[in-house]
């Protein structure tokens, strides 16, 4: 019988590169849960909770129950295998199967997998606790997939008033930017009117067995009516872009925008957006045009507009092209996305469902798949959340030379860690240690790559692995070269720890390299 100190080692020693070389059978491990009393202190990779359970991730000996069995019995102890659970993903909705843009099976007659792959992404966030601020003409909040799905101006009392001094009437859903007041419902009939609740049906719709689902059908959306069915200002949509902010919208959508040279009041009010980091997802347009193009001084507003925090939004068809009508243009459409007959909520002029066709249906579908991953991660920001939709786009010849990127693919942006990973033999290695936080990639603040085959310093291995063992602070010493250094902490505890003697007496050798993906490995 294998000894305690023979699994001790099995999981905390540094492996070196060579036995990594077949990453399906370096990922072949388990998790196991052991009550925390009954771990001896010599088994030190391990993760603690406070309700009295440790995690052990343990390479598998023949069988799963084998492994167990004999993992038990070195310990004397109960060892349970951890489950894993999957969000309740909403795809049992009746009309789920004519969201072609969710998953496409070719049941429009187009090709099978040109959709986002929500799926997936719904097995790790459905967008709760996100507030996306629909800028529009209004949601119709009396849609049964909407009505539970608005969010809640927090004021402190239900009497009507400004309760936080903002200048907004508290506990309404949004503001009605076009007639001053907390009832921004759409007003009119027709596609203009139903506009705002097409948008927001495609984000957030409910998952309540009535229809469909929303990309992300657990966010809330804040209602700002800005446009009547004819126009949107200038001013009411700069107005909008405050509220949102200052009310704490996550992200803002805005299927809105034309041609002009310029307009200084939207501008500034996208740069108020930026200064607070919040991120505005924009429709590239739908006359078919080259905006990288479009002569005598024309920019596609805001979709074309510089601005960091804008991620501007092409459309597909069911079989990945371009829509006809969609703009696009490789230097200023960063993204596409399922655009033409998206299955959606409607009002009482159009229809309770209906199809959107155009970019202003490709927008909110990126600001679903937004609100998924910044669900996922609190710590994420509106950089990474753009860097990682482009990064995890799919990469479609159909699109080269059309947008900068390609279609979105909510699926991998939610769980996969880095977009070049796939074909380092450490991949295995790598996908663990992040999902551990014990790497967050090699180009902050996007961290949505690697960089697997680029050299580490011994002093960035002190941190990665102090951090991989938990060890404990040490008030020793050890180093004569580390004072000061980012990792001097680190090299410490590793030498207490005794996994490091340095590279000669007293010297660690913080700057020495080592690859990335061996780094992953140890």
């Amino acid at each position: 019988m294998r000894s305690i100190i023979a699994w001790a080692l099995a999981l905390a020693l540094l492996v070196p590169a060579v036995a990594l070389a077949d990453s399906e059978t370096a990922s072949q491990t388990i998790r196991v849960l052991v009550r925390t009393q009954d771990l001896p202190q010599t088994l030190a990779v391990t993760r603690e909770s406070t309700l009295g359970w440790v995690r052990l991730e343990i390479p598998i000996d023949g069988s799963t129950e084998a492994t167990v069995a004999l993992l038990a019995e070195s310990l004397d102890a109960e060892v349970i295998v951890e489950r894993r659970y999957g969000l309740l993903a909403p795809a049992a909705e009746p009309s789920f199967p004519d969201q072609w843009s969710l998953e496409n099976t070719g049941q429009t007659d187009g090709v099978s997998g040109a959709d986002i792959d929500a799926k997936p992404a719904w097995g790790e966030a459905l967008g709760a606790g996100i507030v996306v601020a629909v800028i529009d003409s209004g949601i119709d909040e009396s849609h049964i997939e909407l009505s539970t799905q608005m969010w809640q101006n927090p004021g402190e009392t239900t009497n009507g008033l400004d309760d936080d001094g903002n200048g907004f009437v508290d506990d309404v859903t949004g503001w009605d930017i076009v007639d001053s007041d907390g009832d921004p419902f759409p007003e009119g009939f027709g596609s203009d009117a139903a506009h705002g609740t097409m948008v927001a049906g495609i984000i957030a719709s409910a998952v309540n067995g009535a229809g469909i689902t929303g990309v992300a059908p657990e966010s809330r959306l804040m209602n700002l009516r800005a446009c009547t069915i004819s126009d949107c200002w200038s001013l009411d949509l700069a107005e909008a872009i405050h509220y949102a902010v200052d009310e704490g919208a996550d992200l803002i959508n805005f299927s809105i925008g034309a041609p002009g040279t310029d307009d200084v009041v939207l501008e500034e009010a996208i740069d108020y957006a930026l200064a607070k980091e919040v991120l505005l997802v924009a429709a590239a347009g739908n006359t078919g045009a080259n905006i990288d193009s479009l002569g005598g001084g024309l920019v596609m507003i805001p979709a074309g507009w510089p601005h960091s925090n804008i991620l501007s939004v092409a459309a597909t068809d069911d079989r990945d092209q371009l829509a006809d009508f969609s703009n696009y243009g490789p230097l200023s459409v960063d993204v596409a996305a399922p655009g033409d007959l998206i299955l959606t909520t409607g009002t009482a002029g159009v229809g309770e469902y209906v199809f959107g066709v155009g970019t202003s249906f490709a927008a909110p579908i990126v600001s679903g798949i937004a609100a998924l991953l910044l669900s996922s991660d609190s710590a994420v920001g509106f950089q990474e959340v753009i860097a990682r939709i482009e990064g995890f786009a799919d990469d479609l010849g159909s699109l080269q030379g059309l947008v900068k990127t390609g279609r979105v693919n909510a699926g991998t942006t939610l769980t996969k860690h880095f977009v070049d990973t796939d074909s380092s033999v450490f991949a295995g290695a790598i996908d663990i240690i992040a999902e551990e936080s014990i790497t967050q990639g090699c180009n902050p603040p996007f961290n949505h790559k690697y960089c697997p085959d680029s050299n580490v310093t011994r002093g960035e291995m002190a941190v990665f692995l102090s951090r991989t063992f938990d060890l404990p602070n040490t008030t020793v010493d050890y180093f004569t070269d580390d004072d000061g250094k980012f990792y001097e902490g680190a090299a410490n505890r590793m030498a207490a720890a005794g996994i490091t003697v340095g590279c000669a007496p007293e010297l660690y050798c913080g700057e020495l390299k080592i690859p990335r993906g061996q780094m992953a490995a140890m």
